[in-house]
C-alpha cells in the first residue's frame, strides 16, 4: 500500500490547558477529575494522574477523550526525552502540556509510536534552544509532515507496537529481582 504525506494539523485537532487557582480550594478538594502535569506523562497509556480536581476547577478546561496523545512540552525533560502519552480516560491538561486528537484518518496508537521513535528528531527540529525551561515549539510541530500509510494498516501497526510495549513490559518485570 502507498504511504502519503500529510501534515499533523491535517488529520488532528489540537488543545490545551492551564491551571486552576491554587488559592481556591474548591479547585481541587475532593476532586474526581485528572488533571495532568508533566509529572505524569511517564509511560505509554496514561490513566491516572497524581492530582485530581473538581467540577468548579475544571469548568474553564477541555476534557480530552480516550485515545487523545498528551506531549509535554515546557520542562526540564525536554533536554534528553519527549514524552508522549495516549490517554485511556478523559483527562484534563495544564499549561505545560499539549494535547493531539487525532481525526478519523488518524490512529492514535500509530502516531504514538511515530511520535516515541522520533522523539531525537523531534526535539532537535522543535526544541527552543536558549529559553530558561527546556521548551518545544509545538506551533511548528503541529505542521510538520508526515509519511502516513492507510488507517486500516496504521491500525495494524500500532497494535504490533502495543504488543511489543506490552512484551518488553512484561519481560522487564520478570527481570526484577524478588526480595
Amino acid at each position: 500500500m502507498t504511504w502519503e504525506q500529510r501534515k499533523l494539523e491535517e488529520v488532528a485537532t489540537f488543545g490545551g490547558g492551564h491551571t486552576p487557582s491554587m488559592a481556591d480550594p474548591c479547585n481541587y478538594e475532593n476532586g474526581s477529575i485528572p488533571w495532568i502535569t508533566s509529572q505524569d506523562v511517564k509511560s505509554q497509556r496514561l490513566d491516572k494522574t497524581t492530582t485530581l480536581i473538581t467540577d468548579k476547577g475544571a469548568a474553564e478546561l477541555n476534557l480530552y477523550p480516550v485515545g487523545s496523545l498528551v506531549v509535554v512540552v515546557r520542562s526540564g525533560i525536554l533536554r534528553h526525552t519527549l514524552p508522549v502519552a495516549e490517554l485511556q480516560k478523559p483527562m484534563t491538561v495544564n499549561q505545560d502540556i499539549r494535547v493531539i486528537v487525532p481525526t478519523e484518518a488518524l490512529s492514535s496508537h500509530w502516531l504514538l509510536g511515530y511520535l516515541e521513535g522520533n522523539s531525537r528528531n523531534l526535539l532537535l527540529k522543535f526544541g527552543k534552544v536558549g529559553t530558561t525551561v527546556e521548551s518545544i515549539n509545538f506551533s511548528e510541530m503541529k505542521s510538520m509532515g508526515l509519511m502516513m500509510p492507510s488507517r486500516e494498516e496504521q491500525s495494524r501497526i500500532g497494535s504490533l507496537f502495543a504488543k511489543l510495549d506490552s512484551l518488553i513490559a512484561l519481560h522487564q518485570r520478570e527481570r526484577l529481582p524478588t526480595r
